[in-house]
């Protein structure tokens, strides 16, 4: 097997806020940089032999070429990037486009027509020397001297510590790209696993959890809908009927599930739970959705357990 560099076990995350004011007040003092709408993706530097891995572990680097050859290129070996994998169109940060490449037969091949950029906004590894113990404040300006020379498809993340600019910035951003705000403690250090940062997101969108799809997995009509609660996934309600277009789409991201007692249901085919957004614009009545959810799009790079009732609960109506 051939040599990678070290490999930190794990990802520091963000918890959920309900809004700006709760992101302040941070250790050390709070900064703010935008919740990028794309994949997060750790880059692993080591000259020819770069990886590309996925949060949950998947190896992206033949899929991606053009930003594993700029890291194996313009970053030192032995170091490890914490960031957001990322696709423009039209001058903006395209998710859906990204998706699109991700689930194609050969996603290099996409290259030209749907480029991909990587947006670092945390070093975790520095040529060797583990910097997860060192305060944000430093890991950033570690960062931003790896980053003085890099050029397309690398890039570093804005941030600021002007509570105003965050504000402007969660307002102006919207709808470019970004879906939020992620704040961080200048003194905090990198735990993995650990959700020490925190997150604001735009009110258009709840995650929910897809776990049955009616009809068939090769065109679902519409989703049956749930939320972890205890441990386990409560229903709460469905989504609309899809149309053609997100149903085939839908259909390359879902993984069907044997039935219970190997007998098949004519109306429903369950599926591996399957985290998507929803529109928030739907009240809700006893815990659940009071009329099916405008189904907006699959996110597949989160896992359920990533699903926050109350945020749901409180963003939908």
């Amino acid at each position: 097997m051939p040599r990678t560099p070290e490999d930190p076990s794990g990802l520091a995350l963000a918890r959920v806020a309900h809004a700006l004011e709760d992101t302040v007040g941070l250790p050390g003092g709070t900064a703010w940089e935008p919740k990028w709408d794309g994949m997060r993706l750790l880059a692993l530097a080591d000259g020819p032999r770069t990886l590309l891995r996925s949060r949950h572990g998947a190896d992206l680097t033949a899929a991606f070429p053009e930003v594993a050859s700029a890291v194996a290129d313009q970053v030192p070996p032995g170091t490890v990037l914490d960031g957001e994998l990322v696709a423009r169109r039209s001058g903006r940060v395209d998710f859906g486009a990204l998706q699109r490449r991700v689930a194609a037969p050969h996603p290099a091949a996409l290259t030209g027509l749907v480029p991909a950029a990587f947006i670092a906004f945390d070093v975790i590894q520095r040529e060797h020397a583990d910097l997860r113990a060192q305060p944000f404040i430093e890991r950033r300006m570690a960062l931003e001297e790896l980053a003085a020379g890099w050029t397309d498809p690398l890039t570093t993340s804005a941030l600021t510590g002007d509570a105003g600019v965050a504000a402007r910035w969660f307002r102006d951003l919207a709808g470019s790209g970004v879906d939020g705000l992620v704040a961080k403690g200048l003194d905090q250090v990198y735990r993995p696993g650990t959700r020490d940062w925190r997150k604001v997101k735009h009110a258009s969108a709840v995650d929910l959890v897809a776990t049955a799809v009616m009809g068939p997995a090769t065109q679902p009509g519409a989703l049956l809908l749930a939320l972890p609660v205890g441990g386990e996934l409560v229903p709460v309600g469905r989504s609309g009927s899809l149309s053609l277009t997100a149903a085939l789409a839908l259909a390359r991201q879902i993984r069907p599930l044997a039935p219970p007692g190997g007998a098949p249901s004519a109306i429903a085919t369950r599926i591996a739970p399957l985290v998507v957004e929803v529109s928030a614009d739907v009240p809700w009545s006893g815990g659940a959705l009071a009329r099916p959810a405008q189904f907006l799009r699959a996110r597949p790079e989160l896992h359920p357990v990533e699903v926050e009732p109350d945020l749901a609960l409180a963003g939908c109506g």
